[in-house]
């Protein structure tokens, strides 16, 4: 019979209490590690939500813009209106002068200059004496120079109205955008900037600071004149007018 040696209970007690507090060391480790990451993921979220938040412009900031839209709005359509007015009047002369103008045997009519020397038709084509020559033309007929004035004006004002329509559409396409909402901070200052900065001559004109702003950096370029605004929902700028084009 053999006989087992006898048990430390001591030392099996020893690795046993030793075994145990290894194992909750590394749990509590774990545990605590867990705890950090769990931390630091909650602390990311919440600034990423901060600056997700300070991106966004404020309801203040929109409301202000939805303002400042409207004034460029007004401020377009009045600037149709008063473009409209004036290619109307232009349109208008053009008429008057080519009515009293000399006709050709094949109907153009034709304009001799203000020296006498020389002669246009009503297409800015220069005209020789073997079609008509200048002292053919009765000097109470009006002359060149005044008809090309004239003409001038006019491609300056059709210019003008198509880049009025142009920012008019910009406009339309900024008050989608806010309207969209989640605008934020960087696209709220670029538009703001770019619709100040392409606004036409003929627009600006229209808004009293912004014209004295303009006036005191360069000359005013637009053709047409400053009106005092008087704009209601009914005001809608309606296609210009046909008429006689040069060219």
């Amino acid at each position: 019979m053999v006989i087992a040696p006898p048990i430390d209970l001591r030392r099996t007690f020893r690795q046993s209490s030793g075994e145990a507090y290894r194992l909750a060391a590394r749990q509590h480790k774990i545990a605590e590690k867990e705890r950090r990451e769990r931390k630091e993921q909650m602390e990311g979220e919440a600034a990423e939500f901060m600056d997700f938040a300070m991106a966004m412009i404020t309801i203040d900031e929109a409301i202000e813009f939805r303002i400042e839209l409207d004034t460029y709005d007004a401020a377009t359509i009045a600037a149709l209106q008063e473009n409209e007015r004036q290619l109307i009047e232009t349109r208008e002369e053009m008429d008057r002068l080519l009515a009293k103008a000399h006709v050709l045997p094949d109907g153009r009519r034709v304009f001799k200059t203000e020296d006498g020397l020389r002669v246009f038709d009503e297409h800015g084509n220069e005209l020789f004496d073997d079609v008509i020559a200048p002292q053919e033309i009765d000097d109470k007929r009006p002359r060149w120079e005044k008809f090309e004035t004239q003409w001038q004006r006019l491609e300056t004002l059709e210019h003008e109205r198509t880049d009025i329509l142009d920012y008019q559409q910009k406009l339309d396409d900024a008050r989608e955008r806010l309207d969209e909402g989640g605008l934020t901070r960087g696209e709220y200052e670029q538009l703001r900037e770019d619709l100040k900065a392409e606004m036409p001559g003929a627009v600006r004109a229209q808004i009293p600071d912004l014209a004295r702003d303009h006036d005191a950096e360069a000359a005013p370029s637009s053709v047409t004149a400053g009106i005092d605004l008087d704009i209601t929902d009914e005001m809608v700028p309606s296609s210009s007018p046909a008429g006689p084009t040069p060219g």
